[in-house]
C-alpha cells in the first residue's frame, strides 16, 4: 500500500493550486463571454432598457478580462 502513496510535495501543491485558479478563471471568462452574448442578443432585440446595457457590457468586459488574467497567472 505504501508504494501506492504519493507524497505531496510543494510542486505538487502548486500545480494543483495552477490547475484550480486556471479552471475558475476559464469559468469566469465564460461567464463574461455568456453574459457579453446574451446582453446583444437582448439589446438588439430591445428586450432590455438601452440604459443598463453599458453596465452589463462593463460587468462582461471586466469578467472577460480577470478569466484571462487568472487563466495566464502563475501561483508563487
Amino acid at each position: 500500500m505504501a508504494l501506492f502513496r504519493q507524497q505531496l510535495t510543494a510542486k505538487t501543491q502548486e500545480s494543483r493550486v495552477d490547475a484550480l485558479v486556471r479552471l475558475v478563471g476559464f469559468l469566469v471568462f465564460a461567464l463574461g463571454a455568456t453574459l457579453a452574448y446574451f446582453t446583444y442578443i437582448e439589446a438588439a432585440a430591445a428586450g432590455i432598457v438601452p440604459q443598463i446595457v453599458p453596465v452589463f457590457y462593463l460587468i462582461a468586459t471586466l469578467l472577460l478580462f480577470f478569466g484571462v488574467l487568472a487563466m495566464v497567472a502563475k501561483f508563487r
